[in-house]
């Protein structure tokens, strides 16, 4: 069947006939993905963490665990709800329902990953999007993209694009990363100010 348009509705569908359509709790695929994003940030521990496009909250999970604060958001209220039952026990985790770029959380993060949703957005969404993960992205702080390879059916841009897309941005510092022919993790910085980073400007 030919997909027409990926939107709230499409996502809303599929989880209503699954509480996890992409396997994400068992997929050995996925599960080995997850390993290999937390890997590329290699080791650091971060004040404020957000996870866009979280699901079912397998990855949150995983990223809570390095983060004081970790915030999971998806655009359908299926999933959050299950994360939300899932992870009820764990403290520092919350999830919130947010259509992403038309809703964002009103905070800064110093950890920012995109993983598997980017192109799914329309080309100007894509744009509005990057300039607020930019934005709210603390100075000094990470940004880590996540994206299978291969073009997906109804969307605008494939992985290679969006991270292109990314890593075209001036000024960043990029410390990671890797591509296979499924996926690829794309990690970058952003850059400090003079005044964070010590400098004496006359």
């Amino acid at each position: 069947m030919s997909i027409e348009k990926i939107d709230k509705q499409y996502f809303d569908v599929m989880y209503a006939a699954s509480d996890d359509p992409w396997n994400f709790s068992e997929s050995a695929y996925e599960r080995e993905k997850y390993r290999h994003t937390v890997t590329a940030l290699a080791g650091k521990q971060f004040v404020n963490g957000l996870e866009i496009g979280c699901s079912i909250g397998v990855l949150t999970e995983m990223l809570a665990s390095h983060c004081t604060a970790m915030l999971g958001v998806d655009i359908s209220e299926k999933p959050i709800a299950v994360a939300r039952e899932h992870l009820k026990e764990r403290t520092g985790i919350r999830f919130e329902v947010l259509d992403i770029p038309h809703e964002y959380p009103d905070h800064q993060f110093d950890l920012i990953v995109v993983s598997e949703v980017a192109y799914y957005l329309s080309k100007e969404d894509l744009k509005l999007s990057r300039e607020l993960i930019l934005d709210s992205l603390t100075e000094g702080g990470t940004l880590c993209l996540v994206h299978w390879r291969p073009q997906i059916e109804g969307c605008v841009f494939n992985g290679d694009e969006v991270s292109s897309y990314f890593l075209e941005v001036p000024g960043y510092t990029q410390t990671y990363q890797h591509i296979n022919e499924q996926y690829r993790i794309d990690v970058i910085e952003k850059p400090l100010s003079a005044a964070a980073a010590g400098l004496h400007i006359d």
